[in-house]
């Protein structure tokens, strides 16, 4: 799309569906779209936060995308967009996650056998994590451990459990939502 094209469409909001019937108003879809697509991400994330910065990104997409005269429905564009933003930010999270607890295994090696503080301060948040982990449903956890520990990756996981792949998504969300709840009330 060329410069010009893309500015025409961020300044004029206004713009024709295929039926010519009624123009289509960004101002007002956005009214009617920002609140479910908040209810959205807050339900799958837990976060009202990452929801608006995920509702805005979702929209900024929506705006540089095709031409809203092409869509044949605006709203299920909005939705397949928040649905892929929604899964990328799961798998970037679950990164993130996993190289912050690798570097926490790796700290614990160096912790040297006379420092009985740092030891005793290592069992003790090892034994609080055992406790929140525990609390999840058994399948959950079970897949998460496969995740987190043995390293696998989610589509070997689902074909070493016989699941669709989105199964093992959807159980891998609920622990991050669970271990992301836990941490920020231990960093309260």
């Amino acid at each position: 799309m060329s410069q010009s094209r893309s500015e025409d469409r961020l300044r004029d909001p206004i713009r024709q569906n295929d039926s010519g019937s009624e123009p289509f108003r960004f101002p007002e879809f956005y009214r009617r779209e920002k609140p479910r697509l908040m209810r959205f991400f807050t339900r799958q994330l837990g976060n009202p936060a990452d929801a608006d910065e995920l509702s805005q990104e979702t929209f900024t997409r929506f705006v540089r995308a095709a031409p809203v005269q092409a869509l044949a429905s605006p709203q299920a564009y909005l939705t397949r967009i928040a649905t892929n933003l929604l899964r990328d930010f799961i798998e970037r999270s679950s990164t993130l996650l996993s190289r912050r607890s690798s570097l926490i295994d790796d700290e614990l090696d160096l912790i040297a056998p006379c420092d009985t503080h740092r030891e005793l301060q290592a069992r003790q948040d090892l034994s609080r994590w055992t406790l929140i982990l525990n609390q999840l449903q058994p399948e959950t956890l079970d897949i998460f451990l496969r995740n987190r520990v043995e390293g696998q990756t989610y589509v070997e996981i689902a074909q070493e459990l016989g699941v669709p792949l989105w199964v093992v998504q959807k159980q891998m969300l609920k622990a991050m939502k669970h271990v992301v709840a836990h941490r920020e009330a231990n960093d309260d």
